[in-house]
């Protein structure tokens, strides 16, 4: 079983990236942002797709979450006192849709 992430205490944003079987995501890029659009944070998922990142205090961010074969996510969230708990769900891509579409970077 792998090692839990550590806890931290004080305004953070911790989970786990998992695909749609509920595996975590190994290697995910999430990165934080603040409602103006600057940069705050960036870390990557350890092998269990688990992830911790502190925040520069309380407030409302834009996280976001991006991993090879998987479409990227980003959600709204706000972050009191208290490390907050928030799983991703990265949903795969397949099929003849996305065929040919040069990968961002």
């Amino acid at each position: 079983m792998p090692a839990p992430v550590p806890a931290t205490s004080g305004p953070s944003i911790e989970g786990q990236v998992r695909d749609a079987e509920g595996t975590g995501v190994d290697g995910a890029t999430l990165t934080l942002i603040s409602l103006t659009g600057r940069q705050l944070g960036r870390t990557v998922t350890r092998s269990d797709g688990r992830y911790s990142m502190p925040t520069p205090g309380s407030g409302t961010y834009l996280l976001t979450a991006a991993a090879d074969g998987h479409q990227p996510r980003a959600a709204t969230l706000e972050v009191g006192e208290e490390p907050l708990a928030y799983d991703v769900l990265l949903a795969g891509i397949s099929g003849p849709d996305d065929a040919g579409l040069p990968r961002a970077r």
